[in-house]
């Protein structure tokens, strides 16, 4: 039987795919937490990102500057978020 994780998935290049594949990685059961590491323009592309994550029922986003909803984190939270998951994938 395969473990589920904790995931971090850090979208440093490319926002809209770091979120398809945060979106995807629950269906394996892990639990994944979401993080902006750079300013995104919010599109109609980013629109359907961010409800695939709604659908994915990822709801620990974050990023690093005042983003839409995100909350944001300090230099702190982004240290626990990395501590506390079992893999990280920046994308």
């Amino acid at each position: 039987m395969q473990k589920t994780k904790n995931i971090l998935v850090v979208a440093t290049e490319d926002p809209l795919e770091a979120m398809r594949v945060a979106a995807g990685l629950t269906i394996f059961g892990h639990e994944v937490t979401f993080l902006f590491s750079l300013s995104v323009e919010v599109s109609e592309a980013f629109q359907k990102a961010a409800e695939l994550l709604e659908l994915a029922e990822v709801d620990k986003i974050y990023s690093l500057e005042p983003f839409e909803e995100c909350e944001v984190a300090d230099a702190r939270r982004v240290e626990n978020l990395w501590i506390e998951s079992d893999l990280a994938l920046a994308i």
